[in-house]
């Protein structure tokens, strides 16, 4: 039976839109009551106070246990604790690259999902797929698809979906190679979404935001303490813009409850469900090799198209908490999401060129290919970690097991609408409302479930005063079996034939290994060595029978860094040198029996990246992110691979990429800020040819006024210059960047 489509709601306009309010004051009282102030210099231990007199009375310890650092990432672009790494730990200690895009950032520059928001790290670029999803990204010129390295609190994350930020915490990035700590994928790296969770204090935040082409969200952000170790959180977001033609129309939910925080026994349960009914914005197919010069923004879609989606996860999490000072953190997590997506891709009539491309100039509507998915996950993991004594030595130790099981079903679309069923339209045309009449019939297409476990363990063990050295392995086993459908005709009079049924069965180690000298509390350099593998059903399904018995594809990463902390902490840097190598990438070979798939292919690239976040001078604060990948290519490709395609550069892997941002504080009431973001000629999926999109800069500016300490106006401009540029790219076709966009936001704090 086909799956049932999810039904169109409208959502009632908002009559106080709303978004959030940084705590300043609430910051500073928690960094003062801790005395952790993170990217400061340890402060000198206190004197002791003189003793009580002996009739004094004394009063009950109230002890804050609001987290700095999660109120310095509201109140700040900077942060030095991470746990991407599985568990909190210092940026310092991890021997690969990380970058953190704070709450402040993504509330800076106004950004409402995922994709927006990596946007403004370096080395990141991202795909426009066949079937429009756009979740494809590549980090160090390797994929980090939805399907593998996206991960919520630690925990996978592989459904497409409409990620958005209300939410987040912050976005964690680990660069290279990173399977000793999850498993397949992360050839190039991996993205960490950290969610909000209740805090033991009293906070309500009301945002609202209204802007260019009928823009419209409503954010709602309530912290209560419910006792003295328990406190719940509930984030509502709505989110409405005609876009042009590209309808927003999506609303989510994340309540949340701890209790027994910061005792020995800490538990959290929470949900998240976020609803989507878009219309996407459409792809347009290269004209004589470039992006076609029409107006950035222009819709040449059908008011037909559809995205609709449904996201479900509920998560459970016991934390407990040893007298010896270890810890273990045991999740649960289940989801179900739904998605469906049926959409254009703008062509030109036969003739057109870039210089005849007029008002005038037809384009034509072709259709992509129709796509609804279901997906079920559940995943369950369990870390320990502590610190240990032994031989003399400092060990921090961290080790687990995780386990997933994962189902996918796939509807196949029949009785598709022709190409010719699609209305044309011209250059000067855009967005003018004509849709055509759905007459998709969805069968089940293909159908997947896995199971995995893995364990690993990792020690960071202290050599000498200044000496670390890591070590870390792990041991993945994987199961997974894909059933393909087969029907007689591509109509809905067709009957199902056979069903294709094929197994796949892995089991294998994964490396890390690290070297880490400090001198200082304000320096840390690394040298380190990480593998990882991508089985090859990694996007829940194989590419055909052969790849099944194919084993999986292997890569390591080299790495060379430095951590430095500037000006008292107020500044911090971070630069790393960097040969990423999948070194037996599955290609098909006709040399072998049934074009069997082999481990035949190789490819690297190498770089070096920096980024420097902090303050670099009173009222002054900078987040910047740059990004060299001087060499990108294939080194070797199967007997039936493209010997033309050794040696150039590969797609979607910019030589430069970066995006800077300052703000600066003129008064204790006005900020400003701007920034740009950019990167160098980008080629789509292929190697270098005749596609390709200029590199470009785009800026950004915003200023805000806190009319008093609870209320916050704030004005953003994104892409002052409305540039038209390739923001995904595929071999058929590009997906430009937004134009220009006036944001008015109002906040409320009480």
């Amino acid at each position: 039976m086909a799956h049932p489509h999810i039904a169109r709601k409208g959502l009632p306009a908002l009559s106080v839109l709303t978004r959030k309010f940084r705590f300043s004051a609430l910051a500073l009282a928690v960094a003062s009551a801790s005395g952790v102030m993170a990217q400061t210099a340890p402060a000198a231990p206190a004197a002791a106070p003189p003793p009580a007199p002996a009739d004094a009375k004394t009063l009950k310890q109230v002890t804050v246990t609001e987290k700095a650092d999660e109120a310095q990432g509201k109140d700040s672009l900077q942060t030095t604790k991470t746990s991407v790494g599985k568990g909190t730990q210092e940026i310092r200690d991890i021997p690969q690259s990380i970058s953190v895009i704070t709450e402040k950032l993504l509330d800076d520059r106004k950004i409402d999902t995922l994709k927006q928001a990596l946007h403004h790290t370096a080395g990141i670029s991202f795909a426009a797929t066949e079937n429009g999803t756009d979740q494809d990204i590549r980090l160090r010129g390797f994929p980090i698809a939805s399907t593998g390295d996206l991960f919520v609190d630690g925990m996978r994350d592989p459904s497409q979906y409409d990620r958005d930020v209300f939410n987040y915490d912050r976005i964690e990035v680990m660069r290279g190679s990173a399977s000793m700590l999850f498993g397949r994928g992360s050839t190039g790296g991996i993205v960490n979404q950290v969610t909000k969770k209740p805090l033991l204090a009293d906070q309500n935040e009301l945002v609202g935001t209204a802007g260019s082409r009928r823009y419209y969200r409503g954010t709602g952000d309530f912290n209560m303490r419910t006792g003295e170790n328990s406190a719940a959180r509930l984030n509502v977001m709505i989110n409405k813009a005609d876009n042009g033609g590209a309808r927003i129309d999506k609303s989510g939910i994340a309540p949340g409850f701890s209790w027994g925080i910061d005792t020995p026994d800490e538990f959290f349960v929470g949900l998240f469900y976020l609803k989507v009914d878009n219309v996407p914005f459409p792809p347009l197919r290269w004209l004589n090799g470039t992006i076609p010069q029409v107006k950035p923004g222009d819709f040449y879609g059908l008011a037909s198209d559809t995205l609709l989606g449904e996201a479900l996860q509920g998560t459970a999490q016991y934390t407990h908490r040893f007298g010896d000072g270890g810890q273990l953190k045991t999740s649960i997590r289940n989801g179900k999401f739904d998605r469906t997506q049926w959409s254009t891709a703008g062509g030109f009539a036969t003739g057109t060129t870039a210089a005849n491309l007029n008002s005038n100039t037809v384009v034509t509507r072709g259709g992509l290919t129709p796509r609804q998915d279901v997906y079920h996950n559940t995943y369950a993991q369990s870390d320990y970690s502590n610190n240990y004594n032994w031989f003399g030595y400092k060990h921090d130790v961290l080790t687990g097991i995780d386990v997933a099981n994962e189902k996918a079903d796939r509807d196949a679309a029949t009785n598709t609408p022709v190409a010719a069923a699609r209305p044309t339209t011209t250059v000067g045309g855009a967005n003018d409302g004509i849709g055509i009449a759905n007459t998709i019939f969805w069968r089940p297409g293909s159908a997947y479930k896995a199971q995995s476990f893995g364990t690993y363990a990792q020690d960071l063990i202290q050599i000498a005063e200044h000496w670390k050295v890591l070590a870390g392995i792990r041991w993945d086993s994987f199961n997974g079996d894909f059933k393909q459908f087969v029907y007689s005709a591509n109509t809905p009079a067709g009957v199902l034939t056979s069903v294709n049924n094929t197994h796949l069965g892995e089991s294998l180690f994964s490396k890390r290994a690290g070297l880490l000298y400090q001198p200082s509390a304000m320096a840390s350099f690394h040298f380190s060595y990480s593998t990882s593998f991508n089985t090859s059903a990694d996007t829940y399904q194989f590419v055909s029978q052969q790849t099944a018995n194919t084993p999986p594809e292997k890569s390591r990463n080299i790495e060379l860094g430095a951590k430095l902390d500037w000006m008292d902490g107020a500044l911090s840097t971070r630069m790393a040198l960097y040969h990423t190598e999948k070194y037996n990438e599955r290609n098909n070979d006709q040399d072998t029996a049934s074009n069997a798939f082999l481990l035949s292919g190789k490819r690297h690239t190498r770089g070096v990246e920096f980024d420097i976040v902090g303050h670099v001078a009173k009222g002054l604060e900078v987040y910047l992110s740059y990004s060299l990948i001087p060499t990108a290519a294939i080194d070797k490709v199967g007997s039936t691979g493209n010997a033309s395609q050794i040696g150039p550069r590969v797609g979607l892997t910019p030589r430069h990429s970066g995006s800077i941002w300052a703000s600066y504080e003129i008064t204790s009431a006005l900020r400003i800020a701007g920034g740009v973001n950019g990167a160098s000629r980008t080629y789509p999926l292929t190697v270098a040819g005749a596609n390709s999109a200029p590199g470009y800069a785009v800026a950004d500016a915003m200023i805000e006024y806190k009319i008093n300490p609870d209320l916050m106006a704030q004005v953003n401009v994104s892409n002052i210059g409305n540039r038209l540029y390739g923001d995904q790219l595929y071999p058929a076709f590009a997906v430009s960047g937004a134009p220009r966009t006036y944001l008015f936001t109002l906040a409320k704090r009480f």
